[in-house]
């Protein structure tokens, strides 16, 4: 397998990049975040990669970061859920968001990504929701946990549903926030963490 490219970039097109490694030029696809993140033509360059081997054809595809790789792969995992789907979720969310909102079961905000309809993004939630802690994103725990008990956390987003915010914009704004504040103190940081964005 190619774990990753180190060398030059020789082009930058919308959905896929070419790297020249050691004289050899490697056509990757990668996510519109990733593609967002690379040097100008002609800098060097490097990113991590995976390699899909299918009956017609080998493709490759490329992450700006091991965070992005791994959502690409737990993507991947979820039954019709095809590589070329899976960088254009990426492309929408990049994986801390992906992950908020996998974590938060907010599947209408998944519907966004093109080629996902409800069934799928569903699915996606469904799948996911117990993986996408492998993703190492601050607060996600806590957000994972909140769903099914009584806690503050769950007690806070519940309240900030009540004044319509979504389940992933409320699951954000709570993400990060200690456990042990009571849940009064977990509301009012989330609104002004919700007002200054």
């Amino acid at each position: 397998m190619i774990y990753s490219l180190n060398g030059i970039l020789e082009e930058k097109m919308t959905d896929s990049a070419v790297i020249s490694c050691g004289g050899v030029g490697y056509s990757v696809s990668c996510s519109v975040n990733t593609l967002s993140m690379l040097p100008q033509v002609g800098e060097k360059v490097f990113i991590f990669t995976v390699l899909s081997i299918k009956e017609n054809g080998v493709d490759l595809f490329g992450f700006a970061t091991q965070k992005e790789r791994d959502a690409f792969k737990l993507l991947c995992s979820v039954n019709g859920v095809g590589p070329k789907l899976a960088l254009s979720v990426l492309s929408t969310y990049d994986p801390d968001r992906l992950a908020l909102l996998i974590a938060s079961g907010d599947s209408k905000a998944v519907t966004a990504c093109a080629g996902v309809g409800p069934r799928l993004a569903q699915r996606i939630v469904l799948e996911l929701k117990d993986k996408i802690l492998q993703l190492d994103i601050t607060g996600i725990g806590e957000v994972v946990s909140s769903s099914s008990d009584g806690t503050a956390t769950a007690d806070a987003i519940a309240a900030l549903l009540s004044l319509g915010f979504t389940q992933s914009e409320a699951a954000a704004a709570v993400a990060g926030l200690p456990a042990d504040l009571s849940t009064e103190d977990m509301i009012a940081a989330a609104l002004r963490s919700l007002a200054s964005r």
